[in-house]
């Protein structure tokens, strides 16, 4: 048997370019205006379900605000009837009325309570305020006013006191403007060195020394306990607080670190108590070595009267010169010696209490403060 073989010489297409023209792989048949119908209707129909879907929800929203108008918003059940104000301070119930826009019969939903707050608030003595609804009349506002700490008094007025040209301020250095002097407000220490011409009531005292002497009224008062009775402190020279006490006592503090250097200041008030001293001076800025400094008492000028001496009686012995007793001429001057010890020994003790207080003193008192 013979086989024979076919041998391709190359890669040829088995169709010719003439027969694939005649040739059709994908007969589609498009309809057009069958399509743009359907994409037509489908146009129609997204626009009609839109427009049913708001016009449901329209009237959903527009019945749900009429039943809340007939039963909350509009309904006289819930007029405003008893409005309850309570403050701790001097704010007057006609201004709390004024500033929020309160008034008697007033709707009690159609009230905004966080715009009342806000505009409650807005008062410069008014630092906390919270407004409560309570159904079905009544309205409760509780109102915490500022509680000042002292006054800000301009360092052209340090020795004339004025409280139309100062302010008084809080513990977060707000501004509070008094129209009348009230008696709570006399005992208040002074900031001194404070130029409040441009400032107003309600603005922030924004200065790194007010803060620092607001710091020390706080720390002073949480430490000591009401055993240093700030009178006044003093700003001016920028650098330092000087505190004058109501006993006169002048003690210098550093802006930084108050609190230790506070301690420090009970110690040597503790020490003061121990050793029945009044402190005079006292300068906290240096770290090592304070300077301490005390108020000298009066020495009394008449000598105590010296205890009587027990006499033993002898018999005198007659001077053979004389004829006179021995010791009626040696009594005279032993008094006069002994009155002229004791006067040196007062003026001694004298001048030495009138002296600063020594080098020893001041490195104990720095010790115990350590």
């Amino acid at each position: 048997m013979i086989r024979k073989s076919i041998v391709r010489t190359a890669n040829k297409r088995a169709s010719t370019s003439k027969q694939r023209k005649h040739q059709h792989l994908l007969d589609v048949k498009v309809r057009a205006k069958r399509v743009s119908a359907q994409r037509t209707q489908k146009i129609v129909f997204f626009f009609c379900a839109l427009l049913l879907s708001a016009s449901v929800l329209g009237g959903i929203v527009f019945g749900a605000r009429h039943v809340s108008d007939a039963l909350f918003f509009a309904n006289r059940d819930y007029a405003l009837k008893n409005i309850d104000i309570t403050t701790d301070g001097n704010l007057s119930r006609d201004t709390v009325l004024r500033v929020g826009k309160l008034t008697e019969g007033q709707n009690l939903f159609c009230i905004d309570l966080p715009k009342l707050q806000e505009r409650l608030t807005s008062l410069p003595q008014v630092e906390d305020c919270k407004i409560k609804r309570i159904i079905p009349n009544k309205i409760a506002i509780a109102i915490q006013e500022r509680r000042p700490v002292a006054w800000a008094v301009p360092a052209s007025k340090t020795n004339s006191f004025n409280y139309e040209d100062s302010y008084l301020v809080d513990r977060q250095g707000i501004l509070l403007k008094t129209k009348s002097l009230a008696p709570e407000y006399l005992g208040l220490p002074l900031i001194m060195g404070v130029e409040t011409n441009n400032l107003q009531a309600g603005q922030p005292l924004d200065r790194d020394d007010v803060k620092s002497a607001l710091e020390l009224l706080q720390v002073s008062s949480e430490i000591l306990k009401g055993r240093l009775q700030i009178q006044s402190i003093d700003l001016s020279k920028g650098y330092c607080l000087v505190v004058t006490d109501k006993q006169k006592a002048n003690i210098t503090f550093s802006p930084d670190d108050l609190p230790m250097q506070v301690r420090r200041l009970q110690t040597v008030l503790t020490y003061c108590d121990q050793n029945n001293r009044e402190l005079q001076t006292a300068n906290f800025m240096a770290q090592r070595n304070i300077p301490v400094t005390f108020v000298q008492t009066e020495q009394p000028e008449t000598l105590a009267e010296p205890i009587p001496e027990t006499k033993v009686e002898s018999t005198p012995k007659p001077d053979t010169a004389t004829g006179k007793n021995s010791k009626t001429q040696s009594k005279k001057p032993h008094k006069a010696e002994h009155h002229r010890s004791m006067q040196q020994e007062l003026r001694k003790n004298f001048v030495r209490r009138a002296l600063p207080v020594s080098a020893t003193q001041i490195q104990w008192v720095e010790k115990i403060s350590l």
